[in-house]
Order: C-alpha cells, then sequence, then structure tokens
C-alpha cells in the first residue's frame, strides 16, 4: 500500500487497565476514503482501541500515524481537532432541543464572538443536510425523530467539525431492518464524498454488506485483514473465535415439525402504567410443546412488559393468562415456577441474579431439588460447588470460581450463569430474553443450539430479541410487537426481514 493512500496508521497499540491488558498488540493501516470494518467478540478490545483514537483513553505503548504523522491524541478534543469524529452507540442529543441546536450543542456560531448566531447554525445545519442527502429538518426537535433519524444527527454533529474519519461504534445496534438499510446508503454517500468510515460491529451480514476492508481483533490483538470481497463469513467468524463456528438454526433443519398442545395461552392481555397508559394492548397468542415462539420489535415497545406479565413481575390489569391449561393470572412468581416456568430476564443484574451473592449460590437458586444439592432439607455445601464447578465448565463461564461473587464477572459471563441456572431447571416453558446480549459469536452458538434442543426435547419457548438474525435462526413462528401491540404471528416460511421490518415500524401486513 502506497503510505499516501492512508488516513490511519496503527502500530502495535498496547493499553492496560490495572493488571488486565485490554489491548496487547494491535496493527491496523486504514486507507483514505474506505469503510473499514473492525470486529472481534465482545472483550476483545474494539471500543477500547476505538476510545484510543477518540481520544477518552491514551495507549500504554504504539503510535498512531494520521495523515503521514505520528500524533497524541490528548482528549476528544485534541480529536475533534485532527478530524476524527465518533458516533457512539448510545446517542448524547438533548430530545427538547431541535436538530441544528444539537448539531451545534456548546458551539454555536457566535455573532462579534458575543452573541449566539441562530439564523447561521440553522443554515450551516441545512446545507450539512442537504450535502449528505440526510432528509431532516433542522428546526424539529429531536424528540419528534425516530431512532434511525436521531442517529443522521450524531453523525452531523462530527461532520460539522470537518471530521475526515468518522467512527461508528456499533452503529446498527438499536436499529429497525429498513433503518440499517438506510443507514449502509449514507454510510455509502459518507464514502463517495471522500470521508473515510471506521464501522465497528459483531454482526457478520453488515460486515460483509458495508465494508471495503475488514480486521478482526482477538484478545487484545489484530488478527486478519482482508479485502471484504475474498472473504466469507465463515473465515471472519473463525478468526473471531479462533476455530470454526457454526450457528446452525432451526430452519436449517429442513423438516417439519409436530407440536404439542398449547403450553403458554395469552388472551387479550392489557398492562397500564400508574398513569393508566397502556403498556400493553389486547396481546393474545399461545406457545405450543416442542415450539419456539419469536417476538421481534424495536426496544421499548412492551417486550418487556409482556414478558414480566408473564413470569408474574406485575399485574394485569385485562384478560388472563394461562400455563399447560391452568389460569395463573394471579399465581405469585415461585408458583408459576412451581408449574413449570423458566426465565431469562432481560436485565440479569435487577432481575436475574444477587450480585453480592457467589456464582454457586446463583446457580443453586431453584435448583436445590432438581441438582440433589439437598440432604435431609439442609443443603449440602460441597454438592452445590461441584454443581457449579460442573455448570462452569459446561456454559465456559470465563474467570470464574464457585465461591467468588457473580458480580465479580463481566455482563457476558454472568448471563452464562442466568441460562445454565434456567436451562438446568428443564421448565416446560422458558420465557427468555436477549439471550446472547453480550455474548460473543462462540458462546451464541452453544446457547443456540441448547435452546433449540429444549425445543426438541418438547419444551416451550417464548424468545424475546432485538436480534432479528437470532429470531429468523431460533423461530418457528415470529410476532411483531409495536406500541404494547401484537401486530402479527407469522409462520416462519412467510415471514421475510422486509415484512418483519416493516412490522416493527408499525405497518400491518395485509393477509394474502
Amino acid at each position: 500500500m502506497n503510505d499516501q493512500d492512508e488516513i490511519l496508521k496503527l502500530s502495535a497499540i498496547a493499553k492496560m487497565f490495572g493488571d488486565k491488558a485490554a489491548l496487547k498488540h494491535v496493527d491496523i493501516r486504514v486507507r483514505r476514503g474506505e469503510v473499514h470494518v473492525i470486529c472481534g467478540e465482545n472483550g476483545a478490545g474494539k471500543s477500547t482501541l476505538m476510545n484510543i483514537l477518540a481520544g477518552i483513553h491514551q495507549p500504554d505503548a504504539g503510535t498512531i500515524n494520521l495523515n503521514g504523522k505520528d500524533v497524541t491524541i490528548a482528549d476528544p478534543i485534541a480529536a475533534s481537532r485532527l478530524g476524527i469524529g465518533m458516533v457512539h452507540q448510545h446517542f448524547a442529543l438533548v430530545p427538547s432541543m431541535s436538530v441544528a441546536e444539537n448539531v451545534f450543542l456548546g458551539r454555536h456560531p457566535r455573532r462579534f464572538g458575543l452573541f449566539s448566531d441562530r439564523h447561521a447554525m440553522v443554515e450551516r445545519t441545512r446545507e450539512l443536510i442537504d450535502r449528505y442527502g440526510f432528509g431532516l429538518d433542522p428546526e424539529t426537535p429531536v424528540r419528534n425523530l425516530s431512532v434511525g433519524q436521531r442517529q443522521r444527527v450524531e453523525i452531523l454533529k462530527a461532520l460539522a467539525f470537518d471530521a475526515e474519519l468518522l467512527i461508528l461504534d456499533e452503529p446498527t445496534a438499536v436499529l429497525t431492518p429498513p433503518e440499517v438499510d438506510e443507514l449502509i446508503e449514507v454510510i455509502a454517500g459518507l464514502r463517495q464524498r471522500g470521508r473515510t468510515i471506521l464501522f465497528i460491529t459483531h454482526k457478520l451480514r453488515e460486515v460483509k454488506a458495508v465494508s471495503d476492508r475488514v480486521t478482526v481483533i482477538r484478545h487484545g490483538e489484530s488478527i486478519s485483514t482482508y479485502p471484504t470481497a475474498t472473504v466469507s463469513e465463515a473465515d471472519i467468524a473463525r478468526d473471531m473465535v479462533g476455530r470454526n463456528v457454526f450457528l446452525v438454526g432451526r430452519g436449517n433443519e429442513g423438516r417439519p415439525r409436530d407440536f404439542g398442545a398449547p403450553v403458554l395461552s395469552l388472551n387479550n392481555v392489557s398492562v397500564t402504567d400508574a398513569s393508566g397508559r397502556l403498556l400493553l394492548n389486547d396481546v393474545s397468542f399461545a406457545v405450543r410443546a416442542g415450539e419456539i415462539v419469536g417476538i421481534a420489535g424495536v426496544d421499548g415497545n412492551g417486550q418487556t412488559e409482556l414478558a414480566e406479565a408473564i413470569v408474574g413481575l406485575i399485574d394485569i390489569q385485562a384478560g388472563t393468562i394461562e400455563l399447560a391449561g391452568k389460569d395463573i393470572t394471579t399465581a405469585t412468581v415461585p408458583v408459576r415456577q412451581q408449574a413449570g416456568m423458566g426465565f431469562v430476564p432481560e436485565d440479569r443484574l435487577d432481575r436475574g441474579l444477587s450480585v453480592t451473592m457467589s456464582i454457586a449460590e446463583n446457580l443453586a437458586a431453584s435448583n436445590y431439588q432438581r441438582a440433589g444439592l439437598e440432604s435431609h432439607g439442609l443443603v449440602v455445601k460441597s454438592r452445590c460447588t461441584a454443581f457449579a464447578e460442573e455448570k462452569i465448565a459446561e456454559f465456559d463461564v470465563r474467570g470464574a470460581r464457585p465461591a467468588m461473587p457473580v458480580g465479580w464477572l463481566s455482563g457476558g459471563n454472568m448471563q452464562k450463569v442466568v441460562i445454565a441456572r434456567e436451562l438446568n431447571r428443564d421448565p416446560a416453558l422458558l420465557v427468555i430474553c436477549q439471550p446472547t446480549r453480550g455474548l460473543d459469536i462462540g458462546a451464541a452458538e452453544f446457547i443456540y443450539a441448547r435452546i433449540m434442543a429444549a425445543a426438541d426435547r418438547g419444551r416451550a419457548v417464548l424468545l424475546i430479541s432485538s436480534e432479528l438474525s437470532e429470531i429468523f435462526a431460533l423461530s418457528d413462528r415470529i410476532g411483531v410487537m409495536y406500541s404494547g401491540q401484537l401486530l402479527d404471528m407469522l409462520e416462519r416460511t412467510r415471514a421475510d426481514e422486509v415484512t418483519i421490518g416493516a412490522l416493527m415500524n408499525g405497518a400491518r401486513i395485509e393477509a394474502a
């Protein structure tokens, strides 16, 4: 590569946090005007590396060469002056302010060096919007924008101050499929106008769809860089994990399924908050024995309330819930558990674990009898320890010891503890929310297999996930939540991402 073609060259970048090496040795060369994807497992060091480029962290070793010169990026202001802009996964926008006010927040154009020049601010924002084809009104309050439109505002914030190198950190995490397609078009437009994009993602299909080249980071080291057109998703996954990965789903098996009687039935269920606002609006569906029903939707459209109503964490104001033909509408959480209900919550810290208790104690909870951890009504500590050691090994809970407080684990490893505990109970109904959130692709492969095995044993599974690829891989039927309503329930063979994406945006699909 000709050095003149490079906008960024990272050499031997290393970073320690205490005694933990977040980055050991990273070398990356980024060409001017390309879309370069950085991918790797959770904890591989992607975010640390990008935060070094954004001036949030300082490297302990290595050099950063930008536009042919070695540079030190002391802070985010220095990064901005060097032409580096970063769009974080979690937006930093003020909903009550307009698009223009957010774009120039804290850096308003001024008249005579004293007075904020609102007219100039609006006109500069309008010029940027027109230049990049973003389709926004600079005077619209941000609270009135969709998630995808808000992301464009974040991108404008960087472009307003001449960012040549734009870092997008997991930019599709909160987008619907149509919004992902729109973002890909936006990135193509930025590339055509000479901007260089560093795109951080763990979603392999996006790597292929958006990038010119891809660099894989594993355990804090750069493993490989490929022209994207020459590498397969399987090759990228292998480099990320260090072995071949097979994310086999229900659709890969090619055989019809016979489902049993309904295990879970919701009949016209409604939930309101303290102010009377509907959180769930007249929701009805069933999950049969041996079936996986996936619930898709943009976060905040009632999925959390749906799960919590089913497992008894919140009361319902109308309708009924049945488990294996028995009305459990007013049953307590322990009664529902004893009747055969398992739950992997979205919020593992608040709902799934006691973070001050040990890993062994968290794994044993609700498993004392089934796992044989008691003798004459008393808990046997040695049995609990052995049980915990078995599950730690089976689910590859990294860095774990039975006596360690579970709160000392990383988020992904805490998730493994919750899933191990609930799957060991082998409940008749498993309500599982965001099962692979925080997990790397290798762990996701293992969890997928365990969920499908539960269904193959005749267990009913209600899967709630914001990852459409996960919903499509595992589900026999797919429902979509929008504004507290279940808009449709489709057989997997009838569903595609265009249809599900339209439903996630509130469209109703007419029956053929």
